[in-house]
């Protein structure tokens, strides 16, 4: 059993890369900081995992993960990196956006592309996509976070009915508020969707394997809460949901 998870250096990736080797996975640890891989490598155990550092804001680094998939051996694949920005989009740079846009988006789809490779012909394997609750609704001041999370989830459902009756299974996973470092760079630390419900990411993490190794659905909502507000929006007009989003976002 080999998986593979990106952004494995912290938060919600470092969480799965944890789960995943105490259920028995070698592991390939994806990142873009060495000295933090190699930290949960050692920890980890001997053997039990190899490092592979990219930058998947960059075509050089999604390439060569792709080019790692494409060599099969890999039954389970965690698309987790991903990254925020929070502020009106007028006042974004340029490469912001554009790594925005290639770490949450191109990136998982690329990916996913180069892993199914495999995984079809040997008609087995599990990937998971790490979407966001910001996925379900427009979301000002985390504008482009949210867009690129709503064309991740898109993807990730569509794909699911492609792959039916191939023996692969895929997921959306759609967390809430997980307290990451995530909140550092996106700029929400202390806002008040910081200072929200939230589970821990060994939680999600657990939630997610049971689910998808389990066979479960292709959306998967690891919190309660969260499950609530998806179900409560079916009802409410969409300029409330996207009011209500940018509200918690807003900078004070």
């Amino acid at each position: 059993k080999l998986a593979m998870v990106t952004g494995a250096s912290s938060g919600i990736g470092e969480a799965f890369a944890r789960e995943l080797a105490r259920r028995g996975f070698s592991l390939i640890l994806v990142a873009r900081r060495l000295d933090r891989l190699t930290a949960l490598q050692a920890e980890l155990g001997p053997g039990s995992a190899d490092v592979l550092v990219a930058d998947l804001g960059s075509e050089e680094g999604i390439s060569s993960v792709a080019r790692r998939l494409q060599l099969g051996g890999i039954s389970l694949l965690v698309n987790n990196a991903g990254l925020g920005y929070r502020g009106q989009v007028v006042d974004q740079a340029d490469e912001n956006i554009t790594q925005l846009v290639r770490v949450n988006l191109e990136a998982p789809i690329r990916l996913s592309r180069a892993a199914l490779r495999g995984m079809r012909t040997a008609r087995r394997g599990t990937i998971i996509n790490v979407v966001s609750m910001g996925a379900f609704q427009p979301v000002p001041y985390l504008n482009v976070y949210a867009a690129t999370k709503a064309g991740l989830l898109s993807f990730t459902e569509a794909l699911a009915d492609e792959l039916e009756g191939t023996g692969v299974h895929i997921q959306a996973l759609c967390p809430g508020n997980i307290p990451t470092g995530f909140q550092e760079v996106a700029g929400t630390r202390g806002s008040r969707f910081d200072r929200g419900p939230s589970m821990s990411a060994g939680e999600v993490a657990l939630s997610s394997l049971d689910a998808a190794l389990g066979g479960g659905p292709t959306l998967h909502l690891p919190g309660r809460l969260d499950r609530v507000s998806v179900f409560v929006q079916r009802f409410l007009p969409r300029f409330v949901a996207r009011r209500v989003a940018g509200n918690l976002i807003k900078p004070d």
